[in-house]
């Protein structure tokens, strides 16, 4: 699917970008090259989050990030050019399909698809993709509108929050699904819906324990990100913008990587076409409406409370056939470490305001130290009897 979607792709941009004299054709270029370098890196994602290899799957996107900024720093510096850096993105994106796939080389090639498997390929593939598409969207067209209805320089200064907000929840909500869809859909296999809902419980406080202290960090340095992060042209902007979209990024992220599980386990993707089909009708609609008079906030407002739409959306879809457990006594507990994370942060943020480059160094690891601590001590997502089983285990090995 992947080589037919890449030669169909080929001539379409070719022709395409003949016809837009607006676009340099390495902008042109740039885009397709990320475009696939990233459908190709996340062909390897699904697979490693498919066989329970949570390790391997963060490995692969903590080196995927460092790459694609350090490529593309280089390629924005050398080129001096926007082309240059998403290149440069790509080529992160690339280097790390390409190991997978070199990795993986003996077990592709003799892989082949029966008859049936591409029925069934076909009919999860397509509801997934067109769900996909949906929430991709949201922000694509939030961008698209900010650019269209207040310009370049707008859309710029917004797309600058938007990334950090979006990498950050995406990469945190990413990790943690990997480790919690394959345990819940095994578990739903061997032991049934009742069997499915324990682990997702597990899975839940996991989700939240870390989104919400992620989140909260990203709020309280939304200064120091604007100051160092973003670069001078949009840091006033970002510094205004974060905080806001951290919570919706937080709210997407959660409704992506945990409910729709629920729609994953009972087989019914085509009901993420529909979450996502109202969290981009009401995001449309919002900044249609409030960026005219509000400006790039009315942008942040349509995708916040589009986001909680979608939230509601997937709530209400699953409450009938397959309530997704949140548990309440997580809620408290990682909201209890939280708030005793901001207790201490927000203060020691603000008393270095005026050196942010501290701030982004020592504020974060306080953070870890405080909400580690706090998490061991109430025993979040049962790390601390996780850790004291890990050591008897290992002691009861010495002795034998």
């Amino acid at each position: 699917c992947y080589k037919a979607e890449t030669a169909l792709l080929v001539p379409i941009i070719a022709v395409s970008s003949s016809m837009t004299k607006s676009l340099p054709a390495a902008a042109v270029l740039a885009v397709w090259a990320l475009t696939m370098a990233q459908a190709l890196f996340d062909i390897g994602q699904e697979t490693r989050r498919a066989r329970g290899q949570s390790m391997a799957f963060a490995k692969a996107t903590i080196g995927r990030s460092l790459l694609s900024f350090s490529f593309a720093v280089a390629g924005a510096f050398y080129f001096f050019s926007g082309a240059g850096l998403v290149f440069g993105i790509a080529a992160g994106f690339a280097v790390m399909a390409i190991v997978f796939l070199f990795k993986n080389r003996a077990w592709l090639l003799r892989h082949s698809l029966a008859a049936n498997e591409v029925k069934r390929f076909l009919v999860y593939g397509v509801p997934l993709t067109l769900s996909g598409l949906a929430f991709a969207g949201n922000s694509t067209a939030a961008r698209a509108m900010v650019a269209a209805i207040l310009g370049a320089g707008d859309a710029g200064r917004f797309g600058a929050a938007l990334d950090v907000t979006t990498q950050l929840a995406g990469i945190v909500a990413a990790s943690v699904s990997a480790i919690v869809a394959p345990l819940a859909i095994r578990a739903c296999r061997d032991g049934g819906m009742a069997a499915a809902r324990a682990r997702l419980g597990d899975g839940a406080e996991l989700m939240l324990a870390a989104l919400a202290p992620a989140t909260a960090g990203l709020i309280i340095l939304a200064q120091s990100f604007g100051d160092i992060v973003v670069g001078p042209r949009f840091e006033q902007a970002a510094q205004v913008l974060i905080p806001l979209l951290a919570i919706s990024r937080a709210i997407d992220a959660f409704s992506q990587y945990y409910l729709h599980l629920g729609f994953q386990i009972l087989e019914r993707p085509s009901l993420q076409v529909v979450c996502g089909g109202a969290t981009l009708i009401v995001n449309v609609s919002l900044a249609a409406i409030l960026l005219p008079t509000q400006g790039v906030q009315g942008a942040v407002y349509g995708l916040l409370i589009g986001d909680i739409v979608g939230l509601a959306v997937s709530f209400f879809l699953l409450r009938t056939m397959f309530p997704m457990p949140i548990p309440v006594h997580s809620l408290v507990r990682v909201g209890a470490c939280t708030a005793l994370m901001i207790a201490v942060c927000a203060p020691l943020a603000h008393s270095l305001e005026a050196r942010p480059l501290s701030s982004l160094l020592i504020v974060p690891v306080a953070g870890v130290l405080v909400y580690g601590l706090a998490a061991y001590a109430l025993d979040i997502a049962k790390i601390r009897t996780q850790s004291i089983r890990f050591k008897l285990s290992g002691t009861r090995g010495q002795l034998l």
